[in-house]
């Protein structure tokens, strides 16, 4: 029973007027719930039992089994959702930073007396065609100045759009995890947010120097993985053909745009991650970069731990420290064990790790793996994943960390989308053990005292590095989040975007599985009927085993993107019904 009651809890959002409309309860609830919630209790597959999903309420009403109550039973105070949160105050569990206030407690307590109003989640949708998408990007590049369109690049949200069950706020939520994901992935010292080009903000463009993406073409890499590449020069819709001609001219025929869900799900992962950020492949490499020299701090007093038993992703003993760094202003590194091994206790070895010339070898730690983030010249962070050795990894291994969010689709910790996750305030506060708890005497004594500082004075230090990475978080994602009643809303009080989109997009809940609806949508289909009646139509469709989305069946998302020679199942489809011709890219 993860996180997930309590985010029935926050099923309220923190609106506390008194005579709050059903439906603004409703959606509020459904917010809030979501942000605490929904990355753990997601219907079948949930942790601990509770099968229940946090999105929707009727789950939450229904009963387990025969001699246990639903999680919510509305009207009643005694649900457990608001026992456990309000009353016994266990969810989320206590482990867990970020905590409903009594504002969201209090509007929980009004939903349910209101009788858990379901929230209206069918969103008008004024349909883009693919033709609109195309001839929007087409008329920008047309009016941009000609020396500027060899950086315009464009990222889409057309499927999302145009999918009625996706709300306002998740298409609010993907435009911010967009922006965060570029300038996630930027070495610029300034930030550069994406602008729609159209008035319902369906096609927000960047300009690949801004991010420093203009080098080592680093756009036709992310191309490489790209499953969703189509040019409808061939097309039969007339106007749809000559508006792709005519874009292929302005751009000397590359593919100017992605899906903007899809890259931000795929950019953030390891291995793309690394390279877009131009990343080393060692942590020796990574310190030079930043400037930080960690073994001549480490003999001059110049960096700052704390050991500690467990942290968020482990339940193993963990240990960071703190460097300057004039690139970023800060450079935190750690070192996590795997079980049961002789040198891992830090009580007893905390002058680690090994290294030539460290003047404490008796007391060194060997560990297994580490996790570094650093500050970016734009304020936010950069993460990376190292081997005991010190080799860049691309995902952190379950034995020593893991993910219960399951951010990268797996409890795997993937570098990048799981990190930005997890520090989706900055650098978490810790508290250290070992200054007061070492075994070590003498000058070994002396040297941990210097290097594992008083609470407080770790504590300013993560404050700082905090605030440095939350301003420029705000100014990042605040533009795309702030309206109306959020418009006062601390940034930190949001869901982190990048990982609602990349599980929403990886399908951790079942009901984002590919449908008939999404599939549709992402195909420029206006009807979904229309596309059920194409499927049953059509022998090469059959063959691709698509049949049973047109019989209220779903794919599983790595299916719909599986390369087969050329094309992916979802380029195949493409190319099937007459609706584009796949571009891969070598």
């Amino acid at each position: 029973m993860t996180r997930c009651l309590i985010a029935l809890t926050l099923l309220t959002l923190a609106t506390t007027a008194s005579a709050q409309p059903a439906e603004d309860l409703a959606s509020s609830a459904r917010q809030v719930f979501k942000k605490h919630c929904s990355a753990c209790h997601v219907g079948a597959g949930s942790e601990n039992g509770f099968q229940f999903d946090a999105l929707d309420r009727e789950s939450m009403v229904k009963k387990f089994s025969d001699d246990e109550q639903p999680v919510l039973v509305p009207k009643s105070l005694e649900s457990r959702v608001y026992v456990r949160a309000a009353v016994e105050k266990t969810m989320p569990p206590r482990s867990v930073k970020d905590r409903p206030t009594a504002a969201e407690l209090e509007t929980l307590k009004k939903w349910i007396e209101a009788g858990a109003p379901a929230a209206d989640l069918v969103r008008k949708v004024a349909f883009q065609s693919n033709y609109a998408q195309l001839k929007a990007i087409h008329d920008h590049l047309a009016d941009a100045d000609p020396d500027l369109r060899p950086y315009l690049r464009y990222f889409t949200l057309t499927n999302l759009h145009n999918n009625p069950a996706i709300t306002a706020e998740d298409l609010r939520i993907t435009r911010a995890a967009l922006s965060k994901a570029i300038n996630s992935l930027s070495r610029k010292p300034r930030l550069a947010l994406p602008r729609a080009i159209d008035k319902d903000e369906t096609i927000l463009v960047i300009d690949l120097r801004d991010l420093d993406w203009d080098k080592d073409n680093l756009w036709h890499a992310v191309l490489m993985h790209y499953p969703y590449g189509l040019t409808y020069k061939d097309s039969v819709d007339d106007k749809l053909a000559k508006v792709q001609k005519d874009l292929d001219r302005l751009t000397r025929k590359q593919l100017v745009y992605l899906r903007a869900d899809w890259f931000v799900a795929t950019a953030t992962r390891a291995p793309l991650y690394y390279q877009l950020l131009h990343l080393p492949q060692t942590t020796h490499e990574l310190r030079k970069w930043l400037e930080v020299d960690r073994d001549r701090n480490f003999r001059d007093n110049k960096l700052w731990r704390a050991g500690f038993q467990a942290s968020g992703v482990s339940g193993q003993n963990r240990l960071v420290e703190r460097h300057d760094s004039p690139v970023g202003k800060y450079y935190w590194e750690s070192y996590d064990f795997k079980r049961r091994i002789a040198r891992a206790s830090l009580v007893r070895f905390p002058l680690g790790p090994v290294f030539p010339d460290n003047p404490y070898p008796r007391q060194a730690f060997v560990h297994d793996g580490g996790e570094m983030i650093f500050g970016l010249p734009n304020g936010l962070q950069g993460y990376f994943l190292t081997d005991g050795k010190g080799k860049r990894i691309d995902i952190g291994p379950i034995e020593v960390v893991s993910d219960a969010l399951k951010t990268s689709g797996t409890p795997a910790i993937v570098n990048g989308t799981s990190c930005m996750h997890c520090h989706k305030s900055g650098i978490i506060p810790v508290a250290d053990i070992i200054r007061e708890g070492h075994a070590v005497y003498g000058d070994a004594r002396d040297k941990v005292l210097k290097l594992y500082p008083e609470r407080k004075f770790m504590d300013d230090l993560v404050k700082g590095d905090e605030k440095r990475f939350v301003d420029a978080l705000d100014k990042t994602i605040g533009p795309f989040l702030k309206f109306g009643p959020d418009k006062a809303k601390k940034v930190t009080e949001f869901a982190e975007p990048i990982g609602e989109v990349t599980r929403r997009y990886l399908a951790v809940r079942n009901s984002d599985d590919v449908g008939l609806q999404i599939a549709a949508c992402e195909l420029g289909i206006e009807k979904p009927d229309t596309l059920a009646g194409m499927i049953q139509g059509n022998a090469t469709l059959k063959e691709l085993g698509v049949l049973p989305l047109a019989k209220s069946k779903t794919i599983k998302r790595d299916d719909w993107e599986a390369v087969d020679v050329t094309a992916s199942l979802f380029q195949e489809i493409a190319l099937a019904l007459r609706l584009g011709t796949p571009l891969r890219f070598r």
